[in-house]
């Protein structure tokens, strides 16, 4: 209470303990210092009725009494390391609260894996909690055998990417999703052969999470006419390369670490190549074989023929790379 003078010599205070354990309580003259003050016995101050949920992250420490019940902030996690979450039972002013109720912990990381629900021992409780993505999340602790409870929300904690382990490689038609099992979403479209395209090449962590890298990286291709980029650094991690197929058919992309070959490799899916428009015609000879997607179109030498004797001569439709039309 505010300092009040006495009236007739007495005076009544309402006075509010908000920290359980033991206090004592002094009263002083502030008029007149020489008077004798006096302190109370040793009382006993006792939690509250559970009335909410506590959640605490590394960074985080109780602090019963208080007006937020705790002090210091979430400090940075790696994504996919565990780390410890403490939920506790509280009464109005964040005291521990004995209490077996079994809290369930989820998270704003739609790719985590919650831990399993527990039930509190002595109103307290502790979680193993693993965030796969990168970026920034939120834990929320609810009561799931007491509904009346509010669940508890965590501030915002900064997850951040794991060590460089591997390439993630993109084709059009694939989008980067981070923290999930393969790393993106959606399938290669159709290319045209003869026609270039962007791929997209990543520095990530396990989690498929891209990390800061100047590495070298390598295109190859199972299309042995494909026209591919030169080795290039990424930057930040990540590089946008020209990449043009010349054989119809399907293939297949890889990006490979020059500067650090423990790295894997990554190789897309197998990607349909459409021939281009027909733009010329192919006459092949006896002795000759067609090679679509190479420069000539074609291997070998015309056989020599005898005077008067028939033979096969066979006419493609084809588009610029020699892949047959229809």
């Amino acid at each position: 209470p505010t300092n009040a003078a006495l009236i007739a010599g007495t005076k009544p205070f309402s006075i509010t303990p908000k920290t359980p354990g033991t206090a004592a309580f002094t009263a002083t003259d502030t008029t007149n210092g020489s008077m004798t003050a006096n302190t109370s016995p040793s009382t006993t101050i006792n939690a509250g009725a559970f009335t909410k949920l506590q959640l605490l992250l590394p960074g985080e420490t109780a602090a019963p009494g208080t007006a937020t019940g705790k002090t210091g902030s979430p400090t940075g996690q790696t994504a996919g390391g565990a780390f410890v979450v403490t939920v506790n039972a509280v009464d109005a002013d964040w005291n521990v609260v004995g209490s077996t109720h079994t809290v369930a912990l989820s998270t704003s990381d739609t790719n985590a894996t919650p831990p399993a629900p527990a039930a509190l021992a002595g109103g307290t409780q502790t979680f193993a909690l693993a965030l796969p993505t990168a970026g920034s999340a939120t834990a929320t602790a609810t009561a799931q055998t007491d509904g009346t409870k509010s669940p508890n929300t965590s501030p915002s904690t900064a997850i951040n990417a794991g060590a460089f382990t591997k390439l993630q490689l993109l084709l059009p038609g694939e989008t980067a999703a981070p923290g999930t099992a393969t790393g993106k979403t959606g399938a290669p479209t159709n290319r045209t052969a003869g026609s270039s395209f962007s791929v997209i090449v990543n520095a990530v962590d396990a989690n498929s999470n891209v990390v800061t890298s100047t590495d070298t990286v390598a295109i190859t291709s199972t299309d042995p006419n494909a026209t591919l980029p030169a080795n290039t650094a990424l930057v930040a991690g990540t590089k946008t390369l020209s990449v043009t197929a010349k054989t119809a058919g399907s293939g297949t992309f890889t990006a490979s670490d020059i500067t650090t070959g423990s790295m894997t490799a990554n190789t897309s899916p197998s990607t349909t190549i459409d021939a281009g428009s027909f733009a010329k015609l192919q006459l092949l000879m006896p002795g000759e074989t067609a090679a679509p997607g190479t420069a000539t179109g074609k291997t070998g030498s015309p056989t020599a023929q005898t005077a008067g004797g028939a033979f096969t001569v066979t006419v493609d439709a084809v588009d610029a790379n020699w892949n047959p039309v229809t």
